[in-house]
């Protein structure tokens, strides 16, 4: 009887230490997953005009961003992130269908708007019963410029009372209270949300405290645009939605700040309007940095993936695996054009990004080793003119021809007006071109482009002829 209580009493405690083990597990297990669950949510918010290297993740000093440093200590943050275009609509045009230019037919900002053939992501998410809306802060995205589609709400720049506080754009604060006002009330749906901040775009004129704390009023106003940004997050944690809200911050595209001439955006296609922030916070992604070059029109795949939805087509690919760990590199090539200098007669430029490499057609090619050189100050095509022709082989089957786009859409009349507020120059038609080598180079435009812009409050007239 001893020997088989002692037995008895042996299954008790080895069932009592089962239980216990199940139970440490389960808690583990718990405590491992509570925060890895499918989002339900997205979130997009747009910076226009924001260059990587003037936001603190990406390494500015002696600036506060407690927004996008929580993003970045939280989520995942590509460090060569690659616009498609120097210019607002077509950059977003590609991030929200995952097209390039060349594919979806917007190549600046007063071309035709978005063909409504394009599949959106918007439309995508609504198909699937998300609530959708969109918050735009300049007249650059108004609705019929193409990109409502699948947006059952989306709110122009333009105030509904048709008077501008400022012409043609609306300060960001105004702009997400009325998206966080949204969120408010569609909560408790799936949804999808957009919030475009103009702020960065010039003039500078940051509101106080960001005028007074911050010397550059450029980086002020993206610490400004970062406060509407904390707004939004605060928002998120008060409903209870941060584990089920994929929340992306991206930039269009960046801005010159007078590097190789250019004082602001849309002429040129060097890095410092190319390369863009790309933060993604997402329910069971680890917080990372990714340094392998990406693209703008990865974030149209990447949504779908991270919300195990079916891929739609696209140009771009699903970052998930790179933000997951399982792929350490992504070998992505990253294509960028700018068709603005047509405009003015001169000579499109694209370019090509591979790796440490990056190849800018033009009438004089360029070749950049930006691991060595990140500011494009030495034009290596002579020396590796090897590796120059076969990247521009690549770049002309991307481009989908290597002649000059002869487009000469008809431009709004309110349209080319808007744009001319916001400082476009040349918003009239594009005038047709013979050949390439038969065109200005913009490198020998720009100091008298940017004098005529600096000195004249006019628009740029079509033509100048700098050869």
């Amino acid at each position: 009887m001893r020997y088989a209580s002692r037995r008895l009493s042996r299954v008790v405690v080895m069932s009592i230490a089962a239980t216990c083990a199940a139970a440490v597990a389960g808690i583990v297990l718990w405590r491992a997953t509570r925060h890895s669950g499918r989002a339900r949510n997205v979130v997009i918010i747009t910076l226009d005009t924001t260059r990587a290297d003037r936001l603190t993740p990406y390494g500015l000093m002696d600036a506060s961003m407690p927004a996008l440093e929580r993003l970045a200590h939280e989520g995942v943050v590509f460090d060569q992130a690659t616009s498609v275009a120097p210019l607002t609509l077509p950059a977003h045009c590609s991030l929200f269908t995952g097209l390039l230019p060349p594919s979806h037919g917007v190549r600046d900002n007063a071309d035709s708007p978005l063909a409504p053939e394009h599949t959106t992501l918007a439309e995508v998410l609504a198909g699937k019963g998300f609530r959708t809306a969109a918050f735009v802060g300049s007249e650059v995205l108004r609705p019929d410029r193409g990109l409502f589609q699948g947006f059952e709400f989306y709110r122009n720049a333009v105030p509904i009372d048709g008077t501008p506080a400022h012409p043609r754009q609306r300060r960001g604060d105004h702009v997400m209270k009325d998206a966080i006002a949204w969120l408010d009330s569609v909560r408790r749906s799936r949804f999808f949300l957009w919030v475009h901040l103009y702020d960065p775009h010039r003039p500078y004129d940051p509101p106080e405290p960001f005028r007074s704390r911050y010397g550059d009023p450029y980086v002020g106003e993206i610490a400004f645009a970062d406060a509407q940004i904390g707004g939004l997050l605060q928002a998120l944690d008060t409903h209870r939605l941060r584990e089920k809200t994929i929340v992306i911050v991206a930039g269009d595209h960046g801005e010159s700040l007078g590097e190789h001439g250019e004082r602001d955006h849309g002429i040129f296609v060097y890095e410092s309007v190319l390369r863009v922030p790309l933060i993604v916070r997402a329910p069971g992604v680890p917080a990372t940095r990714i340094g392998t070059v990406v693209r703008l029109t990865d974030v149209f795949a990447s949504v779908l993936d991270l919300l195990h939805l079916p891929a739609s087509p696209s140009d771009g690919q699903s970052l998930r695996s790179l933000m997951s760990g399982r792929e350490h590199t992504a070998d992505l090539e990253a294509y960028s054009e700018s068709l603005y200098p047509q405009r003015f007669g001169w000579s499109p430029l694209r370019a090509l990004r591979d790796g440490r490499f990056k190849l800018i057609e033009a009438p004089r090619r360029e070749l950049y080793d930006l691991e060595r050189d990140p500011f494009e100050t030495r034009n290596l095509y002579d020396d590796r003119r090897q590796l120059g022709e076969a990247m521009a082989r690549r770049l002309a089957t991307l481009a989908g021809a290597s002649a000059p786009v002869d487009r000469r859409p008809v431009t709004p009349a309110d349209v080319q007006q808007s744009l001319s507020s916001l400082g476009y120059a040349g918003t009239g038609p594009i005038r047709a071109t013979p050949a390439l080598e038969g065109l200005p180079d913009p490198k020998n435009c720009i100091a008298h482009f940017t004098a005529r812009v600096e000195t004249s409050s006019a628009a740029v007239p079509l033509g100048i002829d700098c050869r």
